[in-house]
């Protein structure tokens, strides 16, 4: 598992507003052909519905495909619509530094159980352990 610094997470930024930049009409586009696909009038297996199923899985390759080298690079995708966790130290405890899409920089951390429910703001970059690669 590898552990970021604030400054090591905040630095991903561009790359992580470029990709979910791409991404996001993906998702968008996915969850209206799920709505189609998956509510109880939806129509039998016609031609339009396999056209849509199918549109549903090529948009779901590209996503994976997007978000497969940041998962790589040790991100944890919380949300293909742009939330993505870092493992980190605070102090001695493991935590997660937290980034949502259209934020400039990783400025949130929340304990590894409590979720985005529980993002506290950074107070100081300090709190955190740096890494090797800081």
């Amino acid at each position: 598992m590898r552990f970021f610094s604030v400054e090591e997470a905040s630095r991903l930024v561009p790359l992580l507003t470029k990709t979910f930049g791409r991404v996001r009409p993906w998702v968008e586009r996915v969850q209206k052909l799920a709505e189609v696909l998956d509510a109880p009038d939806a129509p039998p297996d016609t031609a339009e519905t396999r056209a849509f199923r199918e549109e549903r899985e090529q948009l779901l390759e590209r996503i994976r495909g997007e978000l497969g080298p940041l998962q790589e690079m040790g991100l944890e995708i919380k949300g293909a619509d742009g939330l993505v966790d870092f493992h980190a130290r605070r102090g001695e405890e493991p935590v997660y530094l937290c980034w949502r899409y259209g934020e400039d920089a990783v400025a949130h951390w929340h304990d590894l159980k409590a979720g985005f429910s529980g993002r506290r703001p950074i107070d100081s970059p300090d709190d955190f352990e740096p890494t090797y690669l800081s």
